[in-house]
């Protein structure tokens, strides 16, 4: 059930051309320091792709520590350049900027990872730890309206026309970032319902009656709520598969409250009524036909309770391993499918 995750946000990167009259200096100025977050670009597309597309954990790891090397030798390099006729506004905007972009990818990375390892345990974690990716994305993004605003401030001042275009790295950026925000919302979707299961199930396992009939009723809402999200979440760029897994794992829950926890919390309530019968019966030594006889009948329900019992797990389990493989399946290949492959 892991969430994916990783940084949906680059660089303000090359996505225009430039031309002026009288531009010798200050377009090689522009362009000296666009080459640089070009380079950061192009690194930060081989991390994402290596971790969309299931690469091994080390070589992501090995990407994303090229990443920052690549950041730390911009940095160094822009820092170095001289300020253009005394204006150094735009080479220190993008220090700054670099400066930012090297804390998430290593501070607040190193965060995001740390919350992972408990994200699973609840959807309130899950939720903080997917709001933290967001935080994280939310404070690039406004880094990365810093730059344009500081590009466009010195190509004004230097009589430079910026054209806006689109680049093949660009609209990869752009597909990636569209990629996570879609699946993030799904996922959220998927996890509420998932985790209120594994807290129902958790209560079958302990014959817990009480904690049943309470988790299968906040199975059902959380259920009937993610049908409901669902009907407004369209398809991504005419692709339904991943909306369509999810809505058949909400589907299997309410048809577990609905019909199957019938069973099982009635195999319970036998079961405890049978305890009870069957310890008075055994106290009596010398017990009537009558007696006898209502007791046999009490073992014959009993039987017959384990035995619908027995069949309505097994039916879960399997419909259940189903949907679920079918939903991380939907996953994979929604990933894999979307998210633009890289070197």
């Amino acid at each position: 059930m892991k969430q994916l995750f990783f940084i949906s946000v680059t660089l303000f990167c090359l996505q225009f051309t430039v031309t002026a009259q009288d531009y010798d200096n200050a377009v090689e100025y522009l362009n000296a320091i666009s080459r640089q977050r070009e380079n950061i670009s192009k690194k930060f597309m081989a991390y994402v792709s290596a971790s969309a597309h299931g690469k091994r954990e080390k070589k992501v790891e090995a990407l994303r520590a090229k990443l920052l090397d690549e950041v730390q030798e911009a940095k160094m390099n822009i820092g170095g350049l001289p300020s253009f006729k005394g204006d150094k506004g735009y080479r220190d905007s993008t220090v700054v900027f670099l400066k930012l972009y090297y804390n998430v990818l290593n501070e607040d990375y190193g965060k995001i990872v740390n919350m992972e390892e408990i994200a699973e345990q609840s959807y309130d974690a899950m939720e903080a730890y997917m709001m933290a990716q967001e935080l994280v994305n939310k404070k690039l993004d406004e880094g990365n309206e810093k730059m344009r605003l500081a590009t466009e401030v010195f190509a004004a001042k230097n009589n430079i026309t910026l054209t806006k275009s689109s680049t093949e790295l660009g609209e990869k950026m752009k597909q990636v970032h569209e990629v996570n925000a879609y699946h993030s919302p799904l996922y959220l979707i998927f996890f509420k319902a998932y985790k209120q299961e594994g807290y129902l199930i958790e209560a079958v396992s302990k014959n817990n009656i009480t904690g049943i009939e309470q988790n299968k009723s906040s199975l059902l809402r959380y259920a009937q709520e993610g049908l409901e999200k669902l009907k407004s979440i369209k398809p991504f760029q005419g692709d339904a598969s991943l909306q369509n897994a999810c809505k058949r794992v909400m589907n299997f829950y309410v048809k577990e409250v609905n019909e199957s926890m019938n069973t099982i919390s009635e195999f319970y309530l036998i079961k405890e009524r049978f305890a009870t019968i069957k310890k008075e019966f055994e106290k009596k030594s010398s017990p009537s036909q009558a007696e006898v006889d209502a007791y046999n009948k009490t073992v014959k329900e009993m039987n017959t309770a384990s035995n619908a019992f027995n069949n309505t797990s097994q039916s879960l389990n399997n419909e259940r391993n189903d949907v679920l493989n079918e939903w991380n399946k939907a996953v994979k290949v929604f990933f894999d499918e979307h998210t633009p492959s890289y070197k």
